[in-house]
Formats: structure tokens, sequence, C-alpha cells
């Protein structure tokens, strides 16, 4: 598989050498949302937006994008930024590599090894949460905010973890030595906290604060092998650059899963929801095609609001999700960007919505949580990781319809805000890192909204939440096991 990859590899590097030349400023402000418009009118699909049920349920209009990024695909290719190139592709390519895609991946090992597969759309099937979402936290904090965050099998799978704000005791400076060093400094960091947790064997993924492929080229080594993953982002719309292939070539050498993704923009290059829910199925069939990814995490933003759980991002992110679920056996790693901050209403109603929404549309892994919309250093907690584990793996075989439902009713519960996100806690007001478990303020608001989404609708199991978050009573903190 090795050498197979690496050959598919070097003949897209190739083509970002003998492709067409374009001016980058072309391919975003001319050929991207040109190119995007058109084939949404073709397919009729411009103005399928959705306000009132931002979940889709309509199986035709999913497989009619999926049509139309399929078109997208073949048309454009993804942008070279380095050479100024575009990467083409055809369809014989795009048809072998979804004959040749591989059934799972086995991340892991020993006793936390887990399995991810491709899902369909309501599939009981439960997908795989990692955590956290690359948050800034103090050097000081990260070794037992880690621990606390992978301490529940059920609720988390593999570790991408938080990114360190210092390196030893330095100013992080991206692209620069200080990152290289903070690419091993912050695996040796994983793999103590993985040791303090008892779960030495779950999968890391990659360097969470490698800005560049510097952090990464410095970390990967340190994680080879053992069913761990290397961590891949592309520029937008519709690009990568040497330092994707950089990082997955490095991926390769080290035996390592490769997760690619990219991001699509609503209110950017890509245009309106559906422009953008366009592009997302565009790159989820580019990805693994180009970049030789063993799975993608691209995913629809809405960048008028810095976060994706809105009513036009999640209707996106939903036919999105469901157009590559339906139609290829591609699996993917879909992410919620939140934007209320720990130990708020918001924080649990946005996760709630958002990852309800990609379990039943097929997601196959989720990494959590972007609590403050990852603005605020140390403002991240092991609370939201499980919280987010236990509504995207217990949403899973519910259907699509009821899911929209309690949708419905959870949006007007925080939607408002969303220009103006609930700040909330840093985690020294919230947890206690010594102790490993939350403080009152934290479980007496969990307990409260959790049954509160319970009494709604949402397939949460009534005790479970204890198991893990305690519960207070007459000023007392007790653990339910």
């Amino acid at each position: 598989m090795y050498n197979y990859k690496v050959q598919r590899l070097l003949n897209n590097l190739d083509k970002a050498y003998i492709g067409p030349v374009l001016p980058m400023k072309e391919w975003d402000t001319k050929i991207i949302p040109q190119t995007i418009k058109a084939i949404l009118k073709k397919h009729g699909l411009m103005g399928t937006l959705d306000m009132e049920n931002p979940i889709n349920c309509d199986d035709d209009l999913a497989d009619a994008f999926f049509k139309a990024g399929w078109e997208l695909a073949l048309e454009l290719g993804m942008y070279c930024e380095d050479t100024e190139r575009v990467i083409k592709i055809t369809e014989d390519e795009l048809l072998e590599c979804i004959r040749d895609y591989q059934a799972v991946n086995i991340l892991g090992e020993g006793q936390d090894q887990v399995i991810m597969k491709p899902r369909r759309p309501e599939d009981p099937y439960q997908p795989l949460v990692a955590a956290s979402l690359g948050i800034v936290c103090s050097e000081e904090n990260y070794l037992p905010l880690v621990q606390g965050i992978v301490k529940y099998p059920k609720l988390v799978d593999v570790l991408h973890g938080p990114t360190l704000a210092t390196v030893f005791g330095r100013t992080f400076r991206s692209g620069t030595p200080y990152e290289t060093l903070m690419g091993n400094y912050e695996s040796h960091l994983k793999k103590e906290a993985l040791w303090r947790a008892g779960r030495p064997g779950m999968a890391c993924t990659g360097v969470a604060g490698a800005v560049t492929e510097y952090g990464h080229l410095g970390g990967a080594p340190e994680l080879a092998g053992r069913g761990n993953v290397t961590m891949s982002l592309c520029p937008v719309e519709l690009k990568c650059t040497f330092s994707n292939f950089h990082r997955i070539m490095q991926g390769l050498n080290y035996g390592h899963k490769l997760r690619v993704g990219a991001f699509s923009y609503i209110g950017g290059y890509a245009g309106p929801a559906e422009g953008a829910a366009l592009a997302c199925v565009a790159n989820d069939l580019l990805i693994p095609t180009i970049l030789q990814s063993d799975y993608t995490s691209s995913y629809v933003y809405d960048i008028q609001l810095f976060g994706n759980c809105g009513r036009k991002a999640v209707w996106a992110n939903s036919v999105s999700i469901q157009a590559i679920s339906r139609n290829t056996g591609f699996m993917r790693n879909k992410i919620v960007n939140e934007t209320g901050g720990p130990c708020t209403e918001m924080f649990m109603y946005e996760a709630a919505v958002g990852l309800m929404n990609h379990s039943v549309s097929g997601a196959s892994k989720t990494t959590q949580p972007r609590s403050a919309g990852g603005r605020y250093t140390d403002y991240i907690t092991p609370v939201e990781c499980w919280w987010s584990g236990d509504v995207f793996k217990s949403c899973a075989g519910m259907t699509r319809k009821d899911a929209n439902e309690i949708a419905k009713k959870i949006l007007p519960k925080y939607e408002e805000k969303l220009g103006a996100p609930d700040k909330g806690l840093p985690i020294s007001e919230c947890f206690d890192l010594v102790k490993q478990q939350p403080k009152d303020n934290y479980i007496e608001l969990f307990n409260r909204v959790r049954n509160e989404l319970i009494d709604l609708g949402m397939p949460l199991d009534k005790a479970f939440g204890e198991t893990y978050m305690g519960k207070v009573s007459n000023g007392r903190r007790t653990i339910v096991l």
C-alpha cells in the first residue's frame, strides 16, 4: 500500500509542475465563483437552501449535489499555490480511487484500537470521536488537560489534543525552529498523557500545533506507526500546497493514516450555502484521489458567524455529507465549530445540533470541540470533549426526520447569540485539573441542559451523563458508577 500511494502521490505532484498555469487571484475570484454558480444553475440547485429544515431529509437533493460535485471536481481539479498550476484528474482516476478505497481504517493499537467504517445516513454504526480541536492552552495545563480529555474510552477514541501557547516557556512562532521543537515536544507530551490516563495505545492525530510543515516534520517520528494519523489541511477553495505534500509524504514515511481536509466558506469564494456545499462535495472527491487521504476532513463554515452552527451551515453540511455518504464508501471526519465557550448553555446547544446533524448524515468521525470558537487560551475543558462524544455516538441510528425536528427546537435557543456568543469560563473556573473532575457550577449546568435535550427527544441515555459528570446534591458531588 505504501508504494501504491507514493506512486499516485508522485503522479499528482508531477501534475503540479505541468498542469495549466493560472494566477491564484484568477482562480479565487473568477474560476471558483463562476464555475460553481454555473454548475449550481445547470443542476437546478440554486435556491435549494431550506432555512426551515436545517437537516436535509431529501435523498434526491443529496444525490443531485453529488452529481454536481462530481462535475465540479472533474472540471476544476485542485490548484497548487506553489507552482500556480492546476492539478487535473480524469473520471477514470476518480473511479479508480473509489474502486480501490479501503473498507475500514484501523486506528491505534491493543485495547485502545478502534475501527472507522464508512457510514450512510441514519447508520446505526457508532462513529469515532477525536478530541480536542487544537485550542491553545497554557504549557503547564497541557498534561493534566489531555489526561482528562481521554479519560473515558466510551466517549473519546482518538487524541488530537490542544495546542501549546509556549514551548519550554518561549513564545511559539510558526515557521521557525521553535515550531520544529514544538512538534517533537507536543508528541512527547501526548505519549506521556496517554500513559498517565492508562490508554497508551490510543491513536494520535499528528501535531495539533503545527501551523506549517515544520511542526509536523518535527513531531511525526515520535508518533511513527501504531495506527497514528497525519493531518494536512488545504487552503480555501479547492487548493493545495507543497506543505500538504510534505506532511503527506512524511506521514507515509512513518506509516501513518492520512487525514487530509479543506474548508468551504459560506460568504467566501464559493458564494452562498449551496455553493459551499457543492465545493465541499468536490473536496471530498478530489482529496482522496489527488492527495491519497485515508479519510477526508472537509466541512462547510459560515464566514460571517465564525462557526458552522447556524441554519445555513447546518443545512450545507447535512446535504454535502449525505451526498458522499449515499454515493461512495469514502470515510470522512466532519467538524463542528461551536462559538460558545466552556460552561455555557450555548456551547452545549451548538454541539448538540451540529454533532447530531453530522451523525445522522453519515460522518464516520468528528474532531471536537471548538469551544469559544478557539479564540482564547485555556478556554477548553474535558467536559466539552465528553459531551461531544456523548451526542455524536448516541445519535447514530436516529432518523434525519427526527433529528431535523429536534434541531428546529434547539436552534432558537442560541442562534440569536451567534453574532456575539457567550464567552464562557476558562478551565480554572469550571474544571479541577488536580482532581480531574468538573466543578459544581459546570455539573449543575451540564445535567440541566442534557436532561432538557433528552426531554426534547435527543436519544441520550438518561443516566449515562452522571457516569462521567457526576451530580451535585446538597453541596456534595457524587458519581454514579
